[in-house]
């Protein structure tokens, strides 16, 4: 076996098979448009597609040895800004400026193009890289870079938002309502599969057997509207949605087929966004952890910086979430707002603004958030 077969390829072998210099390869793969030399755009594309195709990586060593490791951060995301990515990206440039780290964002539109978003981080002297939505199976230990991880979708990563708990909260609230047949709703279930588990355990700990006919999913599903009507018709009188966007989509529909929300059709949702409060009926939701995940992935991201680490930690960190009861359920509504509009617009119930200009007292209101706990806790009676 060959043994110089894995060993990692290098400037001068990349500039020997494009036939220039290795200071030009230099050039191109550090970016420096401000070098002295000259390199042809065929020059320049030979090179760079080389250095993809052969995975090549910076010695990492000799960038620490000569103190070059640029201070900044690599932020993969979904080209699809959910308003939970919008937050987090939010949220994660202005905390690691307070770290004094630069933050650079790119949206990815296929896994090809995550891979070379790796490679063009790590060619950048970038000091680590945060994803919170991958395509590929990202094993840390093939990259010499701290890369932290909270994309659930291949369950490789250091820390992610508890929705197997939320949704598990949210369905055993449910049941306390009275509920035994409870259908779950979503876009695809391959995208939906811990929030799916966490209402498989709550409906086998009450006993009931969940037939197929309950998993609902409406991603090219042209019968939807069929699908619904013999769940209700069958006796389902709840459901849980995926999300708020959906939720609000799935109630204006109940309502313009003559069906009440909480009334005849009891409704909880996940994610925790402002659109949660405008939609007709106030969705009682699992609000998404994002200022906490934020802050592990800093930390979490920092240590591994400080200690060269390039392994996941053994654990991933499960970060809880809370809850905001409202009327959708059949709970009581929560206080309805005392403002239209202030400075800016919330993107999640979480979210705290700095506003400009304080809010005055007597209009000043923060939406309550519960723990797991508390939730479990609610005696809301029989139906």
């Amino acid at each position: 076996m060959d043994n110089n077969h894995h060993k990692p390829v290098t400037m001068k072998q990349i500039a020997e098979m494009a036939g220039v210099t290795r200071p030009v390869v230099s050039a191109v793969l550090n970016n420096n448009h401000d070098s002295s030399i000259k390199v042809s755009k065929e020059k320049r594309e030979k090179i760079l597609e080389l250095a993809r195709s052969l995975k090549y990586r910076p010695n990492f060593s000799a960038v620490q040895l000569t103190g070059k490791r640029d201070k900044s951060i690599g932020i993969i995301h979904g080209c699809y800004m959910t308003g939970i990515q919008s937050e987090l990206a939010r949220l994660l440039a202005i905390k690691l400026r307070v770290e004094d780290y630069q933050a650079y964002f790119v949206g990815i539109t296929d896994p090809k193009h995550e891979l070379d978003t790796i490679n063009d981080f790590i060619s950048r002297g970038m000091s680590g890289i945060i994803t919170s939505y991958t395509l590929n199976h990202i094993r840390q230990e093939d990259y010499p870079i701290p890369i932290t991880c909270f994309s659930e979708i291949h369950r490789n990563y250091d820390l992610i938002a508890n929705l197997d708990e939320g949704i598990y909260t949210l369905t055993r609230h449910l049941q306390a309502h009275g509920h035994r047949k409870i259908a779950f709703v979503c876009a695809r279930l391959t995208l939906n599969e811990n929030k799916f588990h966490g209402y498989q355990r709550a409906m086998k700990e009450a006993g009931v057997t969940v037939p197929p006919e309950w998993l609902l999913e409406l991603t090219w599903n042209a019968r939807f509207a069929d699908d619904i009507r013999k769940l209700i018709d069958s006796g389902v009188k709840a459901f849980v949605l995926n999300g708020d966007m959906m939720a609000g989509r799935f109630i204006q529909w109940l309502n313009g087929n003559g069906y009440r929300v909480p009334e005849d059709i009891a409704i909880v949702s996940c994610d925790g966004l402002e659109a949660a409060d405008i939609t007709r009926t106030p969705l009682t939701t699992v609000v998404h952890p994002v200022a906490a995940l934020v802050d592990s992935a800093i930390r979490i991201t920092m240590d591994k910086i400080e200690k060269n680490m390039f392994t996941r930690y053994p654990e991933p960190e499960k970060i809880p979430p809370r809850y905001r009861i409202s009327r959708s359920c059949g709970c009581p509504a929560h206080k309805s707002n005392k403002l239209i509009f202030w400075e800016w617009f919330p993107i999640t119930l979480e979210s705290e603004g700095q506003n400009i200009k304080p809010v005055p007292p007597e209009l000043e209101e923060k939406p309550v958030l519960l723990t797991s706990q508390e939730v479990l806790n609610i005696k809301p009676g029989g139906r």
